[in-house]
């Protein structure tokens, strides 16, 4: 089987000798796997979509505006 390398920071990897006991390759490659099930579910979603990036970008924006409107509402209430 291939083998890959992580870099961690040190405090993790104390943290994790902590637990010698746990087979951290196997918990690596269950997030790994878990990640890419979700990926794929969202290229099945997305496959048939007919967004442009330029279109998730405005939706985006719009979003953060709207959201920054009621926050200003509230704010000037209070």
């Amino acid at each position: 089987m291939p083998e890959i390398k992580l870099s961690l920071p040190k405090e993790l990897l104390k943290k994790m000798e902590k637990y010698s006991e746990i087979k951290w390759n196997s918990i690596a490659q269950s997030a790994i796997e878990k990640y890419i099930e979700k990926l794929e579910i969202a290229d099945k979603i997305t496959s048939k979509s007919k967004l442009t990036l330029n279109d998730v970008d405005e939706i985006g924006n719009d979003i953060t505006r709207r959201s920054w409107e009621q926050h200003k509402k509230y704010l000037d209430t209070i």
